[in-house]
């Protein structure tokens, strides 16, 4: 085995690595964003747990294929990964067009102001949580001729800030954590995926050397 080969194959178990740990911390982040994400973003937490899953269990295939030089199992962790890549590179563009705090939170608080507007006090849990009244603020119930609720006031003093600001700042936090990471996952799996094809590559050349 020549030195190029020793070095694509530490490359290899070096991002392969890379890979089980991001794919891992993907799993964690998503997991634990989701007991505070609104429930129209839970399916995209979903789909990153789920991305991380098979990302952290691909990776010991790759590893597995690097450590018995098999040409087989590098080619077929090679496209696995592309394939993976390409899927990520589909959802991240889907979370940068159609996902983002302010959406999260408008989306959450119109449903909720309905509520409120046809008698249910569904937007208590809010103000309560985010310390803030109405939708924009305090003249949100003045101007739907609505009773301000107790859930709006510190003692005798009103919020004076809308609950869709502190919500935007707090989904736009939220949604920073498995942001980054699937960033950071898809540049790890474009590295896999480059030197493991390097791999598969260097070894059908060694093999083909080696059987003249």
């Amino acid at each position: 085995m020549g030195c190029s080969t020793i070095t694509v194959k530490f490359l290899v178990l070096l991002f392969n690595f890379l890979c089980a740990v991001l794919g891992l911390a993907t799993i964690v982040i998503n997991a634990l964003a989701i007991k505070d994400m609104a429930p129209d973003g839970r399916p995209i937490l979903w789909v990153f747990i789920a991305l991380g899953s098979i990302v952290f269990l691909v990776s010991f295939l790759g590893c597995f294929g690097a450590i018995k030089e098999s040409i087989c199992l590098t080619w077929t962790y090679a496209i696995t990964m592309l394939a993976l890549l390409i899927i990520t590179v589909v959802i991240l563009f889907v979370f940068r067009m159609h996902i983002e705090g302010a959406v999260t939170a408008e989306d959450e608080l119109n449903l909720a102001w309905e509520k409120q507007r046809n008698g249910t006090d569904a937007m208590s849990e809010y103000q309560k949580q985010f310390h803030c009244c109405g939708v924009n603020g305090v003249k949100d119930y003045t101007i739907a001729n609505l009773t301000v609720p107790e859930s709006c006031f510190d003692h005798d003093k009103a919020y004076t800030v809308g609950c869709l600001k502190e919500m935007e700042s707090f989904f736009d936090e939220l949604w920073q954590g498995p942001k980054i990471v699937v960033w950071i996952l898809m540049v790890i799996e474009i590295a896999s995926f480059t030197f493991s094809t390097i791999l598969g590559v260097t070894l059908r050349n060694e093999q083909r050397r080696y059987g003249y």
